[in-house]
């Protein structure tokens, strides 16, 4: 709905509608009647169409348009740290970045995903351009920039199958058990390999979020706060025997994996992918879904299902036999 507001003499006008419901659409006018005008043809327009096109004289680079959207929006995602590395990765690589966002046009990005693919796998790309695509709704929107809805027009990348490494009973027996692996940093691989915690959720755990049978997580990726998880037998002696909150950040954790892979002659296995194998012996002791859900923290059950799938394969091959 619009409404009118005189502010000295003059009539400001307001129309709070579908996109625009927070962020009024406004226009000043000296006559009553001229802004009541305005606010039936906006409200005509946006009956026709979600955005309104405004004029705008001075167009912010792309650039300068990731730096707003990093300093006022993204900063309070929880996934700000890795917006900051993608959009960094991305302005490396797209070489149209000092253009003022008007003039940016599909091929650009078209270029750019070319170049991009041949060194990143396609769900990365789609990660970025997922972030890329909803600084360019706030542009649009919130910031009424009038930009052309270019995305719909880039072809789209199809994502490969999703990734299913799992750890060989040499590989388990080496990581867990070998000389190179040291005391403390075997109770992590173990403790994630029990729980399935992703490596940012295990380097926050402290003394003070262990309960009985249950862990607290302040923070899950999916945005979800102070969840409580179930914690087996083992993850909870695990839990009373390690020091914490561990030394160790995510990259250091990740550096230290990396040697150990390279001493024991490992082949691609992320430490990622120790997460992978706890859900996926969870299900294959028979817990439900359901269960494994509670414990992974997906919103999406279909990741899951994939998970299952793939075992149940696996399962109903043996007894074709």
């Amino acid at each position: 709905m619009g409404d009118i507001i005189q502010i000295r003499g003059k009539h400001k006008a307001r129309v709070r509608r579908g996109v625009y419901r927070t962020n009024a659409l406004t226009k000043t006018f000296s006559s009553k009647v001229d802004a009541k005008k305005w606010i039936r043809d906006i409200e005509a327009k946006l009956d026709r169409t979600n955005i309104i096109v405004k004029e705008v004289d001075n167009f912010p680079t792309l650039s300068s348009l990731i730096k707003r959207y990093l300093s006022e929006v993204s900063i309070k995602k929880a996934s700000y740290q890795t917006d900051k590395f993608n959009f960094r990765t991305f302005l490396r690589l797209f070489d149209y970045s000092k253009e003022p966002v008007n003039k940016i046009r599909v091929q650009m990005f078209a270029k750019f995903r070319d170049k991009y693919l041949i060194n990143h796998k396609a769900a990365t790309y789609q990660r970025l351009m997922s972030s890329i695509k909803h600084m360019w709704h706030v542009a649009q929107t919130e910031w009424e920039y009038p930009l052309e809805d270019i995305f719909s027009k880039l072809q789209k990348v199809k994502r490969g199958n999703p990734r299913n490494r799992r750890l060989s009973d040499r590989e388990y027996q080496l990581i867990l058990f070998g000389n190179h692996t040291d005391s403390e940093f075997r109770k992590i691989i173990d403790f994630a390999i029990q729980t399935g915690l992703r490596l940012s959720e295990i380097t926050r755990v402290t003394k003070e979020h262990i309960r009985v049978n249950t862990l607290l997580i302040p923070k899950r990726k999916n945005g979800n706060t102070d969840v409580e998880i179930p914690l087996s037998n083992k993850a909870i002696d695990l839990l009373q025997n390690m020091e914490l909150p561990i030394k160790l950040k995510s990259r250091g954790i990740q550096i230290k994996w990396k040697r150990l892979m390279k001493k024991y002659e490992i082949k691609d296995l992320h430490f990622h992918d120790l997460r992978h194998e706890a859900l996926s012996r969870y299900l294959e002791k028979g817990v439900s879904i359901q269960d494994v859900q509670v414990l992974s923290g997906h919103k999406d059950v279909r990741i899951l299902m994939r998970v299952y799938a793939n075992l149940n394969a696996k399962n109903i091959a043996k007894n074709f036999n």
